[in-house]
């Protein structure tokens, strides 16, 4: 019984140490190294564009929303200018043809003054006639009075066909002028109703002019500017390269050898090569369909060439690495399950 004690005392530490030492040849197996990836988006028309401004450097850090680059597109710009120009055109003409109406209408109460004017010097100068020979006749004595105030004398018949004639004239030119003054009324309205549409054209055109403009689709950074102002940009092609402020993926390389080891869906603990403590859990999204040559920066052996499969990781935004930074690569799930395996396998042995 003693025996068989001594012997459990003696196989229970060496499993501890087989399976630390399998623990640590599965993890340095299971490593493999990447890059932390800061996702890109490449910004840019459907349309053919001109480039009015740019109003950030690359590098620069924006906020979402923040306006990038000023854009035209040359068929909105023909319809503002074609719009304003009718715009211009009707208020010329209008302003003309009011002009012409106010000047008849000035013309015509100038020529009712003077009218008047005339007239009535006449007329006041036939009544002081009238009154100066009645009263001439008033002193003779042998007139009769009733022969003095009779209507159909002719400066009485004169005098009332001038103020008759003044009448007419008067009427027929304020006639005129009514008719002129309907004719500038109706001028205005419809110059005010075509002018507001085209405002409203041009409105519209200008608004529609700015939705082309460049907007930050989310907090990040600038990358490479690939246009400049005043250049024709053919639709579809690249304005801005923009990316996030943090990276989102990790691109890693596999060892051809290890290429089973790892599955779509698989977490892995991504983890700074420089501090290890900094680290975070990723997920496999992502497979290479071919074996490639891995960047000699991510070898383990960097002199000697390796190949294997690309592998792309998902990773929290919130994240301490830099864009461009070598991250360790491990999968914490298949060294536990490696470990407990192998430690089964050992108390199965140990039992027998």
């Amino acid at each position: 019984m003693k025996k068989i004690n001594l012997l459990y005392l003696a196989v229970i530490p060496l499993c501890y140490v087989l399976i630390q030492m399998n623990t640590k040849l599965r993890i340095a197996s299971a490593f493999f190294y990447g890059f932390a990836e800061n996702k890109e988006t490449e910004l840019s028309h459907d349309h053919p564009v001109l480039i009015h401004k740019i109003l950030v450097t690359p590098g620069q850090a924006v906020e979402k929303g923040q306006l990038l680059m000023e854009v035209k597109q040359s068929s909105f710009d023909l319809k503002i200018t074609s719009a304003s120009h009718d715009l211009e055109q009707i208020e010329v003409i209008a302003q003309q043809q009011k002009q012409s109406l106010r000047d008849r209408i000035a013309q015509l109460k100038a020529r009712r003054l003077t009218k008047v004017n005339e007239l009535q010097a006449e007329i006041d100068h036939l009544e002081a006639t009238i009154n100066y020979n009645q009263g001439l006749l008033k002193d003779l004595k042998s007139i009769d009075d009733k022969n003095i105030n009779k209507e159909n004398t002719p400066n009485k018949l004169k005098l009332a066909a001038l103020k008759e004639q003044l009448r007419l004239a008067v009427e027929t030119i304020d006639i005129e002028i009514e008719q002129l003054e309907k004719e500038l009324a109706v001028i205005t309205a419809p110059s005010k109703v075509q002018q507001e549409k085209l405002k409203s054209e041009i409105d519209f055109y200008k608004k529609e002019q700015q939705k082309l403009a460049i907007y930050a689709p989310s907090d990040g950074i600038i990358g490479n500017i690939l246009c400049k102002e005043g250049e024709n940009i053919s639709a579809f092609s690249t304005l801005i390269n923009f990316y996030e402020p943090n990276p989102t993926f990790v691109k890693g390389f596999v060892h051809e050898s290890l290429i089973l080891h790892v599955k779509v869906g698989d977490s892995l603990k991504v983890s700074s090569s420089l501090q290890p403590e900094h680290n975070v859990e990723g997920v496999v999204i992502g497979l290479g369909s071919r074996i490639v040559e891995i960047p000699e920066r991510l070898r383990k052996i960097p002199d000697v060439k390796t190949y294997g499969r690309e592998v792309l990781i998902r990773i929290p935004t919130e994240n301490p690495f830099l864009q461009k930074e070598k991250v360790m690569l491990n999968s914490l799930e298949e060294e536990s399950s490696s470990s407990m395996a192998f430690m089964f396998y050992l108390f199965q042995n140990k039992h027998k």
